[in-house]
């Protein structure tokens, strides 16, 4: 009976909601030390930038990023945008969903991109101007049009 009650309470502890992913709907956000605008920012996010949710406070999400780093955002600046954010050093966008096309453009390491759609191991994303193309999922951490978590360690 001891153990039945403790393992409750330890669901009761659990968060309220599930793991799930959010996107950067602002042009550029500040991520703070806790949550509210009178705490240090600690790191800035640009437009598209895939957070994992880990908490809320009021109006804030406790967020973290594809290197594990944590912060708090104000829940008005997060959508729930397919977005991935490009994990290598460089990666190659192509006109299609394979290598055999060509190399449309080229994104540097930390390139937040909108996912469109997804076939096989490839995402078709935007720059949100003018730009569109495929990129493997292999380069990149974030979540697709499925709204599936890409899991992968930080490199």
């Amino acid at each position: 009976m001891k153990t039945a009650l403790f393992f409750l309470a330890l669901l009761a502890a659990a968060p309220a909601f599930p793991a799930e992913m959010l996107s950067v709907s602002a042009k550029q956000v500040n991520v703070r030390s806790g949550p509210g605008p009178g705490y240090d920012v600690v790191w800035r996010a640009a437009r598209y930038y895939p957070l994992r949710i880990l908490d809320s406070s009021g109006s804030w999400i406790m967020v973290s990023d594809h290197e594990n780093e944590e912060g708090w955002i104000n829940r008005s600046l997060l959508a729930a945008v397919p977005a991935v954010v490009v994990v290598s050093e460089k990666a190659n966008v192509r006109e299609g969903p394979g290598t055999d096309y060509d190399v449309a453009w080229v994104v540097d390491k930390e390139c937040s991109l909108r996912v469109l759609e997804s076939s096989g191991g490839w995402y078709k994303v935007t720059d949100g101007r003018d730009l569109t193309g495929w990129i493997s999922r292999s380069v990149t951490w974030g979540f697709g049009p499925e709204a599936e978590l890409e899991p992968r360690a930080a490199l």
